[in-house]
């Protein structure tokens, strides 16, 4: 729709002229101009321009041509505000599933902090046997907070070459989460 060419200024007076049906058909079907005048601009200006570019189109009344157009959009509208990924049921993890049943909140596992340090502990030492010994140093001084600058001094290396070992290292790293 943004790529499309701008009304003519003919087509911009002739929908100023007749834009009274825009309002006329929100009122007509008890649609909130506020909720609905995006929904049906917009075909309503795309029923001006091929009012005025199909010539077929002119054994038509315009105000009959827009209405239509207009339909359809709501319809699409309603359509997809009904879908069941919008209107999917939302569950609290307050409250159980059942009436008397255990909150959802305290059958799932707590954070601990030991035991992702430990699991973040055991990735590294995972990773360090699929990576080189200058990687591994560079994904720990990353891991201490140093940029890529630093680290590029640090290790006497340029930052491009520091940034394609790490971009290596991802991949290794992703590779062995899937695995």
């Amino acid at each position: 729709m943004l790529s499309e060419v701008p009304l003519t200024k003919e087509q911009q007076e002739f929908a100023a002229e007749h834009h009274g049906l825009v309002y006329k058909f929100l009122n007509d079907n008890h649609l909130p101009e506020s909720e609905f005048y995006d929904v049906v601009i917009f075909p309503y200006l795309k029923a001006v321009k091929d009012y005025f570019s199909d010539e077929s189109a002119r054994h038509f009344s315009f105000a009959a041509i827009a209405r239509h157009r207009m339909r359809l959009c709501v319809y699409d509208h309603f359509r997809v505000q009904a879908r069941r990924k919008r209107n999917a049921e939302i569950i609290s993890i307050h409250l159980g599933l059942y009436p008397d049943g255990t909150p959802l909140e305290e059958l799932l596992p707590a954070q601990d902090r030991v035991m992702q340090e430990f699991e973040m502990q055991q990735m590294l030492h995972e990773l360090a046997a699929h990576i080189s010994e200058q990687q591994m140093k560079i994904v720990r001084m990353k891991g201490y907070g140093y940029g890529i600058r630093e680290i590029s001094r640090h290790e006497k290396l340029p930052m491009k070459r520091i940034q394609e070992l790490l971009e290596e290292t991802r991949t290794v790293f992703l590779r062995l989460c899937h695995e």
